[in-house]
């Protein structure tokens, strides 16, 4: 009998690590030993990083959507819509219920469910917000940027950890060079606001980004944790007892892991799924692992380490089922990319054990990430190296 090995979600990490897994085990696949099924809720893939660019016109909201049927190898079944829609994940019995009312058994599962934003969690703050974190939401902002005029815009992050932590830098440093293209820079005030102390996680990447905050005249206002959103008055107010009043209010809205996680009871109390930082397993399973931003590790929750995590997830599966591949282990390798402006870029590279060091913005870099976006189709998606 055949060996299933399911992918619970599509998207970034599903899709690559589907298609890794083909390339490990594709002498098994074809001879019937191995069968691959991947379930998600939509036949749609967004590409989430181009979002931004999207908010800012820079990018084509078109560019964004492909057919998850399309990136996926032609040999991995592929159920959407109601069959598509997982419901529970039963671990104990190594099973999946989707939507349909059928039980997925498997023998390996890999879970790629991602992040749901819980803007209800702050009252008032949906109602007043624009975003890049939602596909709508960045081409509405990108139509209420190019009315603006003038005020005081407040970039917010509302919780961490969140999906790619280094966007609300981007959008800020974006937003102060397309302002400045505009010829309105100096009639707007552009203020920052961050859960924690600085701007950022990483005390190296914090210390770059505030000299650079600095320089560009932006006002950091951390820790700032919002409680409570007034879309009438356009006043943010925060836990440590500040208001502050905005014309436009760009917001990273409050993460968790996927309902589903919460339901099946596999999670912690944000539905993060407890994650073996090396193996990628799930603590105390040997046949499922997590990836991408569902796990509960201490790394970036962002598409690179989606990418980074698959070669291991892929091998140590491949292992399990071959044999003699030896184990691979996860060094918590990130790469991101960080735009600097409307034509600049830095990025920052680091893992458990190495330090980031970025580079000064240059134009340089700027390619580096656009290159990036582009190659995601025919090369990352499709898991081509």
């Amino acid at each position: 009998m055949a060996k299933r090995i399911i992918v619970a979600g599509g998207n970034i990490a599903g899709t690559i690590i589907a298609n890794r897994l083909i390339q490990k085990l594709e002498h098994e696949v074809n001879k019937g030993d191995v069968e691959i099924v991947v379930l998600n809720k939509s036949d749609d893939h967004i590409y989430l990083p181009g979002q931004l660019l999207v908010g800012f016109g820079l990018e084509v909201p078109g560019e964004l959507v492909k057919k998850e049927s399309e990136l996926l190898d032609p040999r991995i079944k592929f159920l959407h819509g109601e069959k598509g829609t997982i419901t529970k994940i039963d671990v104990a019995n190594h099973s999946v219920q989707t939507a349909d009312g059928v039980q997925h058994s498997y023998d390996y599962l890999v879970i790629t469910t991602g992040v749901e934003y819980t803007w209800d969690e702050i009252p008032g703050y949906r109602a007043a917000s624009h975003t890049v974190f939602e596909y709508d939401d960045a081409i509405k902002m990108r139509e209420a940027l190019e009315k603006f005029q003038g005020g005081t815009i407040v970039v917010n992050v509302a919780r961490l950890p969140h999906r790619c932590p280094v966007a609300p830098l981007e959008v800020t440093l974006i937003l102060d060079d397309y302002l400045r293209k505009r010829g309105i820079r100096d009639k707007t005030k552009i203020i920052y606001t961050y859960p924690v102390q600085g701007v950022f996680g990483r005390p190296i990447t914090n210390k770059f980004m505030l000299r650079l905050f600095e320089q560009r005249g932006i006002e950091v206002h951390s820790p700032f944790t919002v409680t409570s959103v007034n879309p009438t008055e356009k006043v943010i107010e925060s836990q440590e007892g500040e208001k502050l009043k905005f014309d436009m209010l760009i917001a990273v809205p409050p993460n968790m892991g996927a309902k589903v996680i919460g339901d099946s009871g596999i999670g912690d109390r944000r539905r993060w799924i407890p994650t073996d930082k090396f193996t990628l397993r799930m603590k105390d399973q040997s046949n499922v692992y997590v990836m991408g931003d569902a796990t509960d590790l201490p790394v970036s929750k962002a598409g690179s380490t989606a990418d980074f995590e698959s070669y291991v997830v892929a091998h140590n599966i491949a292992n399990d089922i071959k044999g003699n591949l030896g184990v691979k282990n996860y060094g918590g390798d990130v790469l991101c990319y960080i735009a600097t402006g409307t034509d600049q870029a830095t990025y920052i590279r680091f893992s458990y054990t190495m330090n980031e060091s970025p580079p000064p913005p240059s134009y340089i870099h700027w390619w580096g990430k656009i290159m990036y976006n582009k190659m995601y189709w025919t090369v990352t998606a499709k898991a081509v190296v």
